[in-house]
């Protein structure tokens, strides 16, 4: 039943209080129109409003109408009179009457004053008129007080509207009456253009593009410029506003070539001081378009060219300022225009123009080219004087020289090295420039509070306002001050260090080398022990806060959303920015920068890569406390582990959630092609290309930026791990592994469990598996022939690719085709495994080679040798056999990366010791941040190195040794006729001398073109392969050595407890009910554990195949540690089954004979055979 019914049929009654009339609502549907029964009172009101909006429609017609007629009116009556009064002055000028000058401009100025608008050519020519009137009668009327002084204001604003107006080329006789008439204002009444500065300006700066230097007119127009600038009798802010505007509307203008022409002409009457000034109280607006970028850069050149032209002494600190001003405004139009030299065409004499784009007009190339110039650096550092307040001066040069490090990246170790070689002067006497700079930032405050309050670290980097802008008129509080200071240090303290051998740097630990002929400027550019400690505790308490607390400092600096596509309005043509289809895509803009191009980002790379290259050479050779590093009192060491795994997997989800949104790769191809020169002779990109990477940058970093401010700890482990304990490093990174074969392997991680999941997900079961769990099953599973193990693996696993992770089944077929009985449990793939690497680093010398120390690193002349074995079987070079076969080479090197890291997936040790400087780049795989110094190259080749020792010791002239930048290669394999190349290390290298002031530079660049330029291709298809398998940032958790530590186990002392503890038994040896060992087995542990270390290696060698305990201990060894009885035959040896891990052992009845017979067959190399 319905359960409103009530019983009563009767209709309810339905009260209406709103005065209208009601209806069927289905009678009137909204599409039909206003009902016919609407009436009544709301009917008459709505009428009402619709009348009196009627009236009040008409009344504002009426106003507006006689506000038109109004107007038209007074415009009809002032046409009229200013018709007239034309008439009255043209009547004055038609001829007929002799008229004196000075009365006919009395008469003649107040008409054209009220007439003239400035902008009809028949105006222009009355004003003329009227002009040489004045200038016949030497401005009589205003002298003789016939018109008033005033009205010389207006007088002026008409000659500057009608110079603006007028085409200077065509009207040059008209327009040098009109500036001579100028001229004579100014000498009377210099503020009658105070009100039209800016106008004035511009309107000279126009006439002066268009005047030739041969003009008579030249002269005139300079003294009309610099006129306010001189004026007597004016109060200082007329001053200041004239070089405000002498400097923002006449110096910015494009080719002036009054002013370009004959700058000495200038020099007299600019005071610098004024101008820097001037610039400095109100400096311009921050460009965002291309025209506002050229503005300042003409600035800039103009600037500069004044500058030069006074050949002044000393640098004034004002225009030292005021150049930083310009510079910092500029700075990404200039870096932007600054490339590599392209490699087409001739070479030419190194030029430091040829480091920009050749968008920029030639006159602001070369007064910014000038700026980089060798003598100019270095005649600013000579000849800077430091005033009392000698620190604060020094923030300015920081900022100055850090502004064009960051302009010009392609010079930036000329600027750094002129930087190095200077001493500074200050009231103690001279100092090289490192350490002045290193007292200048132990002075700051904020080194002072960071190096003693940890904690106070993030307090002082919120203590910058959130109100501050880029641009370096905003940046000039004292903590931007300290901060450009401490910058500058750390650049040229990661310069130096670049430089630096062992020997040098830790000659200064405690004792100072003073400055003179007889110390080495290296030497006297280190700091002590205290000094190191003090640096150290800096730059670690600073890191960890700039990762830990990236996402607070961003959140707290976020500035306003800024369009993507100002790129284009930045790179690209005025065609395709009207084109642009990329508008409105916006991003929140971090404005946290401390100096031009120091934004947050390039700020904290800068200050980790100072902490890591000092961690990396104390590792190396440990010269700070034990546990220096540590930071552990951060964290909840207990919770940290839990914390970080759940951090990364949180990473992870996000990052394969946008996946889809990358473009791609960065450019792999590049692997293939001239690996040795990548450093200068890459082609110029085009613009589209230029702006498609940049985009991608910003969505890329942006994406990163999102990702670290949800794992600040897993930030911390990557870019500072050392600040963690090693064993817990390693235990993340083994969880990391764990987890992510979960992941891959559905949660089944045992191989067994995880191939029948697989026939599970495809249905068909075990005994009939269908097709497609066959086809997934069958490539993780292959035949390998003896002999030919390392070929046979990349023919058949090469397409897997991250599949390696997964398990993988094989069988070994001899030498005659037969195969190897045995079933895989885990001991064959350790011994496939362990073969491929033996395999491919001992017996075959081609893809990687050893140092004096057995260390491994790949060959970097392979690819050179690669291609000459071509050029000599006569393949033409680019053909398709030759790039397949360079990059068949390169496949086999990213296959072996991927072997590497299947060894470390699955926790299989390996008994390869590879080179430091190798590692380190694992170590920085992820980030491209390894930084190549002459330390590393004694790794990579010790005579190279001390031939490098023997240069920087060199007591003579290096110029005698005829050296130049360039270094030769051997290209030929060593079983053909040498053959080599030479190769420039900077671009023209070959015409650059070596001299005693870059010979530091120059052993620089050997090191880096050793250690990073030729090796290039083939390190990154390595790490491409081993990136593969092991994630790049579980990588980076690690120093090179304990990487090392990592792929093949511990160096310390064998735990012969922890060895028995997780060892297992079986056949005869199996423990009983009782728990005891067989008495053989005890026996065999009493004997081990009388045996020295190195006999104990050799034992854990013959079994495992690896001298070196598993990290965390022989629980982590897979397969584990076993003994098997292996019969009662007093004569036979102990054998061993390496892929198992497995020692068959007899059962002895001495323990004299287990020892013998045991070191018998470990020094022997008994196996199968003998046993």
């Amino acid at each position: 039943m319905f359960p409103t019914f009530t019983g009563n049929s009767r209709r309810a009654r339905n009260v209406n209080l709103s005065g209208q009339r009601t209806a069927n609502p289905f009678t009137n549907p909204s599409w039909g129109g206003p009902s016919t029964a609407a009436a009544g009172a709301s009917k008459s009101v709505a009428l009402a409003q619709a009348e009196r909006q009627q009236r009040q429609h008409e009344r504002d017609r009426l106003k507006a109408a006689l506000r038109i007629q109004k107007t038209w009116r007074g415009h009809c009556v002032r046409w009229s009179l200013r018709a007239s009064r034309r008439q009255a002055l043209d009547r004055l000028y038609d001829g007929q009457d002799a008229v004196d000058a000075q009365q006919r401009s009395v008469r003649a100025l107040p008409l054209v004053l009220a007439v003239n608008g400035g902008v009809s050519p028949e105006d222009h020519r009355r004003l003329v008129w009227v002009a040489q009137d004045l200038l016949r009668s030497n401005f009589s009327a205003f002298v003789s007080g016939a018109v008033h002084f005033t009205r010389l204001n207006k007088l002026a604003r008409l000659l500057i509207a009608s110079l603006e107006g007028s085409d200077v080329a065509t009207t040059l006789p008209q327009t040098q009456v009109l500036l001579e008439t100028l001229n004579g204002i100014l000498k009377i009444r210099p503020r009658s253009i105070e009100p039209v500065l800016g106008r004035y300006c511009r309107v000279l700066g126009e006439c002066g593009r268009h005047v030739s230097p041969e003009s008579p007119s030249r002269d005139l127009l300079r003294a009309i410029v610099v006129a306010p600038l001189i004026a007597t009798g004016v109060p200082a802010s007329f001053t200041s506003a004239a070089y405000h505007e002498f400097a923002l509307s006449f110096l910015t203008q494009p080719d002036l070539v009054l002013f370009e022409a004959d700058v000495g002409s200038f020099v007299a009457d600019v005071d610098t001081d004024c101008l820097s000034e001037s610039l400095l109280n109100n400096p311009p607006a921050e460009p965002k378009t291309p025209k506002s970028y050229l503005t300042i850069l003409w600035l800039l050149a103009h600037l500069v060219a004044l500058q030069k032209a006074k050949r002044q002494h000393t640098w004034n600190p004002k225009f030292l300022k005021a150049l930083y001003l310009l510079l910092s405004l500029s700075s990404t139009r200039i870096r932007a225009g600054s490339r590599a030299p392209d490699s087409r065409g001739s070479r030419e004499t190194r030029k430091p123009e040829d480091m920009f784009h050749n968008a920029l007009p030639p006159y602001i190339l070369n007064k910014l080219s000038s700026l980089i110039d060798k003598d100019e650096i270095s005649s600013l550092l000579d000849m800077f004087t430091l005033s009392s307040s000698e620190f604060e001066d020094a923030s300015f040069l920081a900022g100055y020289i850090l502004t064009l490090i960051y302009c010009f990246p392609t010079l930036s170790d000329d600027i750094r090295m002129r930087l190095y070689l200077v001493d500074m002067s200050t009231r103690r006497g001279s100092l090289p420039a490192l350490k002045f700079f290193w007292n200048a930032m132990s002075q700051t405050s904020i080194f002072s509070t960071i190096v003693s309050n940890e904690e106070a670290t993030l307090n002082v980097l919120r203590q910058k306002s959130n109100s501050l802008e880029s641009s370096a008129a905003k940046t000039d509080s004292q903590w931007h001050r300290e901060w450009r200071t401490i910058l500058l240090f750390l650049e040229l303290y990661v310069f130096i260090l670049r430089l630096t051998d062992d020997d040098d740097f830790f000659s200064g630990l405690n004792s100072q080398a003073s400055v003179g002929s007889t110390a080495l400027r290296l030497r006297s550019s280190t700091l002590s022990l205290e000094e190191l400690k003090r640096l150290t505790r800096f730059l670690k308490h600073l890191s960890f806060t700039l990762y830990y607390s990236a996402a607070e400092l961003l959140e707290a600096a976020a500035g306003p959303t800024r369009n993507l596509s100002g790129l284009d309005d930045f790179l690209a043509s005025p065609v395709r920015r009207s084109n642009s289809v990329d508008v409105g895509r916006v991003q929140k803009v971090s404005t946290f920068v401390i100096t031009a191009g120091i934004d947050f980002d390039a700020f904290r790379s800068l200050v980790t890569a100072a902490m890591r290259m000092l961690y990396e050479r104390d590792s190396r050779r440990p010269f700070l406390p034990q546990g220096h590093w540590l930071m552990t009192s951060k964290f909840d060491m207990e919770g940290f582990f839990s914390a970080v795994v759940l951090e990364e997997q949180r990473q992870r989800e996000l990052r394969e959630s946008g996946e889809d949104d990358d473009d791609g790769g960065d450019g792999d191809e590049m692997d293939t092609d001239e690996p040795a020169n990548l450093t200068f002779t890459v082609q110029r990109p085009s613009l589209h290309a230029q702006l498609e990477r940049l985009r991608t940058q910003q969505r890329k970093a942006a994406r990163e930026r999102m990702l670290a401010s949800i794992g600040p700890r897993l930030e911390i482990l990557r870019n500072m791990p050392f600040i963690v304990p090693f064993e817990i490093r390693v235990q993340i990174f083994r969880q990391f592994v764990h987890l992510d074969k979960e992941r891959r392997r559905g949660g089944f991680i045992d191989p067994d469990r995880w191939r029948l999941w697989i026939l599970d997900q495809h249905g068909g079961g075990f005994e009939h598996p269908n097709s497609a769990a066959t086809q997934v099953l069958g490539r993780h599973q292959a035949q390998i022939t003896r002999g030919r193990i390392f070929l046979d693996a990349m023919n058949k696993f090469w397409e897997l690719e991250d599949g390696l992770k997964e398990p993988i089944q094989i069988t070994f077929v001899d030498e005659f085709g037969m195969q190897e009985a045995g079933i895989d449990g885990g001991g064959v793939t350790k011994e496939f495994l362990t073969s491929v690497t033996t395999e491919a680093f001992t017996q075959d010398q081609r893809l990687f080679v050893t140092n004096s120390q057995n260390s491994y690193y790949p060959n970097p002349s392979a690819v050179d040798q690669q291609r000459e074995a071509l050029r000599r079987a006569e393949v033409p070079e680019g053909s398709e056999t030759w790039r397949e076969s360079l990059a068949d080479l390169l496949r086999q090197y990213e296959f072996l990366g991927r072997i590497i890291g299947k060894c470390m997936y699955e926790g299989i040790l390996i008994d390869i010791v590879f080179a430091g400087f190798f590692l380190l780049k694992w170590a920085t795989a992820g980030t491209d941040t390894y930084r190549a110094n002459i330390n590393d190259l004694r790794d990579l080749d010790d005579e190279l190195y001390q031939g490098m020792l023997q240069l920087k010791n060199y007591p003579g002239d290096v110029s005698d040794l005829d050296l130049d930048f360039t270094i030769t290669d051997q290209v030929s394999p060593p079983d053909m006729p040498v053959s080599t190349v030479t190769r420039n290390l900077i671009p023209d290298g070959e015409n650059v001398p070596v001299t005693n002031e870059n010979k530091p530079l120059y052993i620089s660049y050997v090191a880096r073109h050793r250690l990073a330029v030729q090796p290039h291709a083939q390190t990154r298809a390595f790490l491409r392969g081993l990136g593969t398998i092991i994630d790049p940032a579980w990588l980076s958790m690690f120093n090179q050595i304990e990487l090392q530590r990592l792929v093949g186990g511990d160096n310390s002392e064998i735990d012969v407890e922890d060895w028995r503890r997780h060892t297992f038994y079986s056949g005869v040896y199996a423990i009983g009910d009782d728990g005891e060992e067989h008495p053989t087995v005890k026996m065999f542990w009493d004997v081990v554990r009388g045996l020295e270390d190195r006999e104990r290696r050799d034992v854990l060698k013959y079994v495992t195949s690896t001298p070196r305990a598993p990290l965390l201990g022989f629980s982590q060894l897979s397969p584990a540690f076993s003994i098997r009885d292996g019969g009662q035959d007093q004569d036979r040896l102990p054998s061993a089954s390496t892929c198992m891990n497995l020692l068959k052992l007899p059962q002895y009845q001495t323990a004299a004979t287990l020892k013998s017979k045991l070191l018998y067959a470990v020094s022997s190399g008994a196996g199968f055979d003998l046993s």
